[in-house]
């Protein structure tokens, strides 16, 4: 029976550039810990957060008005680029 051998890193140095030693990177130093939190008077609750829309109905529908009219154009153009590919360089 032939040798059941693990998934491992190969025997060697894998991973070490030509014999030389592995250097290590200094260790960084830590940034002091932030301060506490503000008083609870100073923030604001998280329930009217949750809630509250990031932008307007009315905005939405702008958006996805000119988004709309951005994909066309992308697919358009995807579109006789493709067909130009194929009418260069047919595959059958």
């Amino acid at each position: 029976m032939a040798d059941q051998k693990s998934f491992s890193a190969p025997k060697g140095g894998a991973g070490k550039s030509r014999g030389a030693a592995k250097q290590q990177a200094p260790a960084r130093q830590q940034a002091p810990a932030p301060q506490q939190a503000a008083p609870a008077a100073q923030q604001a609750a998280p329930a009217q957060q949750a809630n509250a829309p990031v932008i307007t109905e009315a905005q939405a529908k702008e958006f996805h008005e000119q988004f709309k009219v951005t994909y066309t154009a992308f697919v358009g153009l995807a579109a006789v680029v493709h067909l130009f590919i194929i009418a260069t360089n047919p595959w059958f």
